[in-house]
């Protein structure tokens, strides 16, 4: 596959015009030098905490669905995540490439865990649930690689966020499988490389997604970015954040992770708690509480024997 290695970074004087004309041109951009590596290393460290361990009984760790990824909840990983998605720049980019203020979708850390499968197929947001301007985009997909990235990085098909909306709608589903130009789009695609700490910004109209299969594991921050016009000033899913790291922020900047805004869907029935839903949740619960219960029983009963002595 074909690389991208193009980046802009923040501190250029230009950085916005170019950030702007390259989205409009490409549909991707990577932005180098948002935050601090210190801040980056920050979220590693955390992010390597929960996702050491899975959470069980109300353990802080991560969500796990299926074999091919670990997932947890974006702001829940402190501070500096917050600051990084409602960071002023960003802001300026999307609110000037969507002609539009903006509200989160969603947050989440991903960790894909190379199992040399292809489970996340190339696609594109077709925006069925959203109140669509056939003029601009409805959206921005965003991504914080959290360590230098290149095999299994993501793709993005160049260009292919200028596919007119009668297209879009004949694909119902979005998936690049079912274009008729799917070939010419596949030729397209390119592995998007950064470095640890990098932003990518892109259009969520463009055919996009992780490159598969590979064996390289890859964690990421997921998030995005919608008209307020376009989604309502929704939220794709209720997003949860502590209270305390919302300290420091405008106006602005608390409008945009989603204050003051409404949700599509209930926070239980987001697709990373959906293993609840599955049959082996079931099991595995009640083997916990069998598990739980003993050791319990366990205790008290060498309490009781301990006090007889």
């Amino acid at each position: 596959m074909k690389s991208y290695s193009n980046f802009i970074d923040i501190n250029d004087n230009s950085w916005l015009k170019k950030s702007i004309n390259l989205l409009k041109k490409d549909g991707v951009i990577v932005l180098r030098g948002v935050s601090s590596i210190n801040n980056i290393n920050n979220i590693n460290s955390k992010a390597k905490k929960v996702l050491s361990y899975p959470s069980i009984l109300g353990s802080i760790g991560y969500n796990q669905k299926d074999v091919y990824k670990k997932t947890y909840d974006g702001f829940l990983l402190g501070k500096e995540v917050v600051d990084i998605v409602a960071n002023e720049n960003i802001i300026d980019i999307v609110e000037k490439y969507l002609n539009d203020s903006i509200s989160l979708t969603e947050i989440y850390l991903k960790k894909d865990l190379g199992y040399n499968k292809v489970y996340f197929p190339y696609h594109l947001h077709t925006g069925n649930e959203l109140n669509i301007n056939p003029i601009n985009s409805f959206g921005c997909g965003a991504m914080l690689y959290l360590h230098d990235t290149n095999i299994g990085a993501f793709c993005y098909a160049l260009g292919s966020h200028n596919i007119s909306y009668k297209e879009i709608n004949e694909s119902s589903d979005g998936l690049l499988s079912s274009s008729k130009n799917k070939l010419k789009i596949k030729n397209n695609l390119h592995r998007i490389n950064g470095k640890k700490g990098d932003i990518i910004i892109f259009d969520e109209r463009g055919y996009h997604g992780p490159e598969q299969p590979v064996t390289k594991a890859r964690t990421v921050l997921l998030y995005g970015y919608q008209s307020i016009k376009a989604s309502k000033n929704s939220t794709r899913t209720e997003i949860p954040i502590l209270i305390n790291h919302l300290n420091g922020l405008s106006v602005r900047q608390l409008n945009t992770i989603g204050i003051n805004s409404n949700s599509r869907k209930k926070y239980e029935d987001y697709h990373l708690r959906s293993f609840g839903k599955q049959n082996t949740y079931k099991y595995s619960a009640l083997f916990l509480k069998i598990l739980i219960y003993t050791n319990l029983k366990i205790k008290n009963l060498n309490f009781k024997i301990k006090n007889r002595f």
